[in-house]
């Protein structure tokens, strides 16, 4: 059984509206081993024919420490020849999946906005324990998001569309995406099989197949090619802080993108300006908030997945008040 912090889950989820913490240990890191350069004295010693298999070692060393630097540049995925085109795509794209406003006592009158917080959380570690990709957990609150704007659902039923919305995304985005049987099992028995596969068919139903929508982190990945790493794991960390919070769903996912990149810089560079600063203010400035009180909320999943060495601990930044 999955040990979860802060979440409820099983059958507690579907009998009552509150959740119960609980404690679960640490995700332990794997370290690369870092590449070893041979000192020159050790190379001038050696016969010619040594010295050519030295320099050759070199280059290649070179080669690859560089590769490494310039990694998401090299990468045949992000398609650098298309760049500006797809991001051209993306930005009309994702005005056709616009949310409106669901979370109202007429349209979900047995679910509330703290609810779906807890929720989200819940799949923020379940995400991290499957080790997905990134995407998977962007498509899955998309889907959870556009599913409760256009059907109700019932508080025993909503960690159930939670669970189809992961599985529809793994099944997506996932090469080798955890079977049926496992998302049964992290809900602790509260649903079976039958359960997940039903939802699993209402939702795409009710989205009509499209699963696949522009997502705030497609676009930050866009937006953050300037960036240095430790700057990018700052800014992924306020983009999944966002993602618990309901009040940013009136955002489209290009502005949220735009404004962590705003915040980031602005962090960094209290004097920094932008052309459409006007546009990013009122969205940087909820998500400056929702940086500097992390640490105070119950809702801990987000800052525990970075609080990693992989992402620079980057959860432990304290961001004092910023310049407007």
């Amino acid at each position: 059984m999955i040990i979860e912090n802060h979440r409820c889950f099983g059958k507690e989820i579907a009998n009552s509206t509150l959740f119960q913490s609980k404690e679960i240990g640490m995700i332990v890191e794997k370290h690369k081993k870092p590449f070893s350069i041979i000192p020159k004295v050790f190379a001038i010693s050696l016969d010619d024919k040594e010295n050519k298999l030295f320099k050759r070692e070199s280059e290649k060393l070179s080669i690859e420490i560089e590769t490494d630097k310039n990694k998401d540049i090299q990468n045949p995925q992000n398609v650098e020849l298309y760049s500006n085109e797809i991001l051209q795509h993306l930005l009309i794209e994702e005005n056709k999946y616009i949310i409106n406003q669901y979370m109202t006592p007429e349209q979900q009158p047995d679910i509330n906005i703290k609810m779906r917080a807890i929720l989200i959380d819940w799949l923020i570690d379940v995400h991290a324990k499957f080790k997905l990709q990134d995407e998977t957990l962007y498509i899955t609150i998309s889907l959870i998001d556009r599913y409760l704007s256009l059907a109700q659902v019932t508080r025993m039923r909503l960690q159930l569309v939670g669970v189809a919305a992961l599985f529809i995304a793994c099944k997506y985005e996932e090469i080798y995406p955890p079977a049926l049987k496992d998302f049964v099992y992290i809900t602790d028995n509260a649903y079976v099989k039958s359960d997940v596969l039903e939802m699993e068919g209402l939702m795409l139903q009710a989205l009509n197949f499209n699963i696949c929508n522009p997502t705030a982190y497609q676009f930050l990945q866009k937006y953050s090619t300037d960036l240095d790493p430790k700057d990018k794991a700052l800014a992924q960390y306020i983009l999944e802080l966002s993602l618990v919070e309901y009040k940013f769903t009136i955002y489209k996912p290009s502005q949220i993108a735009q404004s962590v990149i705003f915040l980031v810089n602005k962090i960094r560079t209290p004097t920094y300006k932008t052309q459409n600063e006007n546009y990013l203010k009122p969205c940087a400035k909820q998500l400056c908030t929702l940086l500097q009180i992390a640490d105070q909320s119950s809702l801990q999943a987000v800052r525990k997945k970075f609080n990693a060495s992989k992402f620079f601990e980057i959860s432990r930044i304290k961001v004092e008040k910023i310049n407007k």
